[in-house]
């Protein structure tokens, strides 16, 4: 018998197992994670994501988005657990820089039908504000 095993030291995200259901990537520390780095959240239209941190610390965030505004709520995420994040819910984490987690998606989910929206900085503010406090506790 045999086992495929797959790993990712490096920054950023690595997909490291995929097959025409769904994908398996690693998720490690990059600069658009960061508290101070983060810029926009994602929505994927047709496909839910699910997150487990692995070690470290992180947040993920979650929003609707109406009126031209997010409605945001953080969430601290703890290790070993599962974190479905829905279709059409805007979403991005928060990680520290010894942080790991993995993502799992369905192989569907594509440039065209995510999106991204840039946050405006009182969206930016909150979030700062309120992530630092979370991972301060």
């Amino acid at each position: 018998m045999k086992a495929d095993i797959y790993a990712h030291e490096g920054q950023g995200i690595q997909c490291v197992y995929r097959n025409e259901k769904w994908l398996v990537c690693i998720k490690n520390w990059k600069p658009d994670n960061d508290i101070n780095g983060l810029y926009r959240l994602e929505v994927h239209r047709e496909t839910d994501e699910q997150f487990i941190l692995v070690h470290g610390q992180a947040i993920l965030i979650v929003a609707d988005r109406k009126d031209n505004q997010f409605d945001i709520e953080l969430i601290r995420m703890e290790a070993g657990k599962v974190y479905n994040v829905p279709q059409d819910i805007w979403f991005y984490t928060i990680m520290e820089k010894d942080a790991i987690m993995m993502y799992v998606q369905d192989a569907n989910t594509t440039e065209e039908n995510s999106e991204y929206c840039n946050l405006n900085e009182a969206e930016l503010a909150y979030i700062r504000a309120r992530a630092g406090e979370i991972l301060n506790t």
